[in-house]
């Protein structure tokens, strides 16, 4: 089993949506109405109907005509334009996410924060985005993918919507539902007799008799399962080879589109696609970080990573990876040896900079306790990338190492200082990998956070429920950073595990 694989178990054994765009303003007269005077050197701007301050001297080479963020982004092509969304031809401007939920439109570009344009020609209407999770009978423990709204549709204040639509259309359990890149499919996994898996996909709108398989386990070099199992921005979809033992290494890829599985390495695990879909990058237990190319010679590391390097993410800007390295630094927690990671960025080498840069986003950390007396402890596990690059969000996990005895879990005992073992912070991190003021708290006892395609919402699982939450992109401290309430989708006799880490997280619909 993979050191990956480890961690994941711990961490979830620990745990066992968006408001609506509310029109707090048109203009930014309302905001001055509403919020008073934005303060020395400031003005109100009022983007997708929500108040934010502006400089009203932009800084040199910013763009003032798109509201660049206050001196600390620039409107370079890569960074974050109007402190909302990027600006780089691959995500959408957010002076022209103008269109509210219900609003006739042409193109998802056009709709507010939240939402997709979808119907038939000619009647097309911005609804709230999907999100895709793999949900479980709580009695019984079946799971089943399913399609959710990130909202009940039409609702102000926004809610949880009362319903789920089971993507599979067998009778056995279904898993690890992932989108295509532009949101109109969904793959995930079937089980059938014997435990018999199938990779299949299903278009939006669902129809009766629309699911169409794409290759069984037994063709696909004989894995059990798909695990790490990712599709977008790719054409194809890729996953770790799980043997019959247990053991999970080589990837494996199809087209979407269905064909022939290649055998893409022998080993490794955790493929993320680079933002053109045309390789993927993974990680090797000893070796660290490698990159494939797709119908490519050989495997190549990735220069600048260290052997103990884990886990790498693209974002879909810039080629900045996020990963975890324990730096060879383990502690044993519950009687398992447990890495400790950290969390990094990698700017790869360019011809204009030619070494890699390494820059840390999320340090362990440790504090003593005196009741009993030890340390409070932490480190970073289930990290993700804003697919503009402009975030990072990650699960602390915390744990107490007494003065005497084995470390422990922490969950919310005196012990630990009132605190529980998961909790997610988000940090802000620029075009070059380097964060961007403090990491800041977004949710406690919560774990496997994943943001909106337009950088609004993130999603996360807590207490056996998806939970999403409005962000303001631009905030620097918990106190700015939650707009509204947490969206509770609760459903009668469900719940959503976190037991195999990445494999369960919640996945927003592409725009």
């Amino acid at each position: 089993m993979t050191k990956r694989v480890v961690l994941g178990a711990l961490v979830s054994a620990l745990m066992m949506v968006v408001t609506g765009c509310s029109e707090e303003c048109v203009d930014r007269a309302d905001c001055r109405s509403k919020r008073g005077e934005p303060g020395e050197g400031k003005q109100w701007v009022c983007v997708d109907n929500e108040c934010e301050t502006q400089d009203t001297t932009p800084a040199p080479g910013a763009d003032a005509g798109t509201e660049t963020d206050a001196g600390t982004e620039t409107d370079a092509g890569t960074e974050t334009d109007a402190g909302t969304e990027t600006d780089a031809g691959t995500e959408t401007d957010a002076g022209t996410m103008t269109i509210a939920e219900g609003g006739d439109c042409t193109t998802t570009e056009s709709c507010m924060a939240g939402l997709y344009c979808e119907g038939a020609t000619g009647s097309r209407k911005c609804e709230p985005l999907h999100i895709a999770l793999t949900t479980a009978a709580t009695a019984g423990g079946a799971t089943e993918a399913v399609v959710v709204r990130y909202k009940t549709p039409g609702s102000e204040p926004a809610t949880g919507t009362t319903a789920v639509t089971e993507l599979s259309e067998g009778t056995g359990p279904s898993r690890f539902p992932r989108w295509n890149r532009d949101g109109t499919a969904v793959a995930f996994v079937e089980e059938g007799t014997g435990n018999a898996v199938t990779l299949v996909t299903r278009n939006l709108p669902l129809t009766e008799g629309g699911t169409t398989p794409l290759t069984t386990g037994a063709n696909a070099g004989g894995t059990i399962d798909f695990r790490h199992l990712e599709w977008e921005p790719s054409a194809s979809l890729a996953w770790s080879t799980t043997a019959a033992s247990g053991s999970i290494s080589g990837i494996s890829v199809i087209p979407g589109t269905g064909g022939t599985v290649q055998s893409a390495t022998t080993e490794g695990v955790f493929p993320s696609w680079t933002a053109d879909g045309s390789r993927f990058t993974y990680s090797v237990s000893t070796l660290g970080l490698n990159t494939k190319e797709l119908g490519g010679a050989a495997s190549s590391p990735v220069a600048g990573s260290a052997p103990t390097s884990e886990q790498p993410l693209h974002n879909k800007v810039n080629g900045v990876l996020l990963y975890l390295d324990a730096n060879g630094e383990t502690e044993t927690i519950g009687g398992v040896a447990t890495p400790l990671t950290r969390l990094y960025t990698l700017r790869p080498a360019t011809a204009e900079v030619p070494v890699p840069a390494r820059e840390t986003i999320a340090e362990t950390t440790s504090e003593a306790v005196t009741v009993p007396p030890g340390e409070v402890r932490s480190f970073i596990a289930n990290h993700t990338w804003a697919p503009g690059g402009t975030h990072a969000a990650y699960v602390r996990v915390y744990y107490v190492k007494p003065a005497v005895g084995d470390a422990t879990l922490c969950a919310g005992g005196s012990d630990c200082g009132g605190r529980q073992g998961n909790v997610i912070f988000v940090r802000r991190v620029d075009a070059n990998g380097t964060p961007q003021g403090a990491e800041v708290e977004l949710a406690s006892e919560a774990t496997l956070p994943s943001f909106s395609p337009d950088g609004h919402f993130i999603a996360y699982l807590s207490g056996g429920r998806l939970r999403v939450q409005r962000i303001n992109p631009e905030a620097t401290d918990a106190a700015t950073l939650k707009v509204g309430p947490v969206i509770t989708h609760t459903w009668t006799g469900t719940t959503t595990p976190s037991n195999r880490a990445d494999d369960h997280r919640p996945r927003w619909q592409p725009r």
